[in-house]
C-alpha cells in the first residue's frame, strides 16, 4: 500500500471543534463498518482514510460548514468556486506527485492513482450548477478528453479574483493531461452528509444488538477508542485501526450486550377459571402437592407457569433468542428431570401410593428449590419454577412413574 505521510502531515491544519468532531465521527463510522482484512485511519494519509482488502486506498477530506441557506434552512452548497474544494483538490494533487516517494515521473503516479481514490466529503448540499462537479462527471463518461481537461479546469478557476484559487489551479494543472484525467476520474463527492452519528449508530445496531442497547454500545465504543486515540497520538503512534485490531480491543463492547441475560417481563394474564384444567395442576393434585380446594396455590402456580410461557414466546418472537437456544435449554432441563425421575424409581418395580406420591414430590421439591443452569434463559428461580410447570403441563416431563398417561 502507498504512503503519502509526507505531504499529509505537513498539511495538517487546526480545525474548528465542531469540525474535528465531525471528522472523528466519519472515522469512527469507517471504523465501524470496517470488513476482514481492511482498516480505516484518521489524520494520517489523509483527514480520513481506509485502506481496503484489494488494496486500495481511499483518501477522504472532510469538511463541515455551520452556514446555513437562508432559502432551505439547510446547509449551503457546495459552489464551483468554494474555496474548500479547490484546496482540496491541489492537496490531492500535490499528494499524487509527492516527490519524497519517488512519485516524480507520470509513470510512478499512474501507479499511484491505480490504487487510490479520492473522495470529498462534506455536509455542504449539493449543487447542480457546480461545475467542477460537472467537470468530473463529463471527464468520467468521456466528454472531456485529457488533451481537454487542463483547460476546462483553467476556464473555471478564471472566474474567480481570488488568488488562492488561481494558485490552487495551478497546482491541479501541473500533473500531466494523462495523470490529471486518471486523478480526475478517481474523484467522488459525498455530499448532504450531515448525520453523520446517526450512520455511526446504524453501523452499531449492525452489529446485531437490540435496538435499546444500541445508544449505550456506541458511547462505550465511542469513549474507548476516544481514549485509546489520545493514548496514540501521546505515544507518537499513528491513529489506524485494522479489522484484526477492533476485533480484539472493542468485540467485549458488543458481547456484554449480545450475551446480556435476558429481561423477565410482567403480564397482566387473566386466568381460566377451571385452573384444574391445566395438566400440570392435574399432575400436582395427583401427588397432593396442594388440595383441590386451595385456590390461591393454583393461581400461584398457574401465574409462573403462563409468565414463563408468555416471555419464551415474547423472546422468540423478538429475535432476543434462537430456536437452537430454546432447544438447548428445554433438553438440559428434561435432562436434569429424567435423571432426578430415574434416581428416585430405580429398582422400584412395586410401591404403594404413598410411597409413590413421597417420591414423586421429592422430585418436584428437589428440581424447583435450585435455579435450572440454563444456557439462555434468566437465572430467575420464580422463572425456573415456572418453567418447569410449563414442561409438564406439555407435558414433556411429569412426577409419578406412570405420568406419561397424562400425554395425550
Amino acid at each position: 500500500m502507498f504512503s503519502i505521510d509526507s505531504f499529509s502531515d505537513s498539511t495538517a491544519a487546526d480545525k474548528s471543534a465542531i469540525g474535528f468532531d465531525y471528522q472523528y465521527y466519519f472515522f469512527l463510522w469507517k471504523v465501524l463498518c470496517l470488513q476482514c482484512g481492511q482498516s480505516a485511519g484518521l489524520e494520517c494519509k489523509d483527514d480520513v482514510h481506509t485502506d481496503l482488502d484489494n488494496d486500495v486506498q481511499v483518501l477522504y477530506q472532510l469538511k463541515h460548514t455551520v452556514k446555513k441557506s437562508n432559502s432551505t434552512g439547510k446547509p449551503i452548497n457546495l459552489t464551483t468556486l468554494d474555496n474548500d474544494l479547490w484546496k482540496t483538490l491541489s492537496n490531492w494533487s500535490k499528494v499524487i506527485r509527492d516527490e519524497k516517494f519517488g512519485r516524480i515521473s507520470p509513470v510512478k503516479q499512474i501507479e499511484f492513482l491505480a490504487k487510490t481514490l479520492f473522495v470529498l466529503t462534506s455536509n455542504k448540499s449539493e449543487s447542480n450548477n457546480n461545475e467542477v462537479a460537472s467537470l468530473v462527471d463529463k471527464t468520467i463518461s468521456g466528454e472531456v478528453t485529457a488533451r481537454d481537461l487542463s483547460s476546462e479546469i483553467k476556464a473555471i478557476s478564471n472566474k474567480s479574483s481570488s488568488d488562492s484559487i488561481a494558485n490552487y489551479s495551478r497546482d491541479i494543472c501541473k500533473l500531466s493531461d494523462e495523470v490529471l484525467l486518471k486523478f480526475i476520474k478517481n474523484i467522488k463527492f459525498e455530499l448532504g452528509e450531515n448525520y453523520i452519528i446517526s450512520k455511526c449508530h446504524e453501523a452499531v445496531k449492525a452489529k446485531m444488538l437490540d435496538e435499546k442497547d444500541v445508544d449505550t454500545a456506541f458511547k462505550l465504543v465511542d469513549s474507548e477508542i476516544r481514549k485509546n486515540n489520545f493514548i496514540d497520538v501521546k505515544s507518537g503512534q499513528k491513529i489506524v485501526i485494522s479489522f484484526d485490531d477492533f476485533h480484539k480491543k472493542y468485540r467485549k463492547v458488543f458481547q456484554r450486550f449480545q450475551n446480556a441475560e435476558l429481561v423477565i417481563y410482567s403480564f397482566d394474564e387473566q386466568l381460566p377459571n377451571d385452573l384444574q384444567g391445566f395438566t400440570f395442576v392435574q399432575q400436582l393434585l395427583e401427588i397432593q402437592e396442594f388440595d383441590k380446594d386451595d385456590f390461591d396455590q393454583m393461581v400461584d402456580y398457574a401465574e409462573k407457569m403462563i409468565s414463563s410461557k408468555k416471555n419464551i414466546n415474547l423472546w422468540s418472537d423478538e429475535g432476543e433468542i434462537t430456536s437452537i437456544d430454546l432447544k438447548t435449554d428445554e433438553d438440559n432441563t428434561i435432562l436434569l428431570w429424567h435423571n432426578e425421575w430415574k434416581s428416585k424409581y430405580r429398582n422400584r418395580n412395586s410401591i404403594d401410593e404413598s410411597t409413590h406420591n413421597d417420591l414423586a414430590l421429592k422430585i418436584v421439591d428437589d428440581l424447583r428449590k435450585n435455579v435450572i443452569n440454563f444456557k439462555s434463559f434468566p437465572s430467575n428461580l420464580s422463572f425456573s419454577n415456572g418453567y418447569l410447570y410449563y414442561l409438564s403441563n406439555s407435558p414433556k416431563i411429569g412426577w409419578r412413574k406412570d405420568w406419561s398417561k397424562y400425554k395425550k
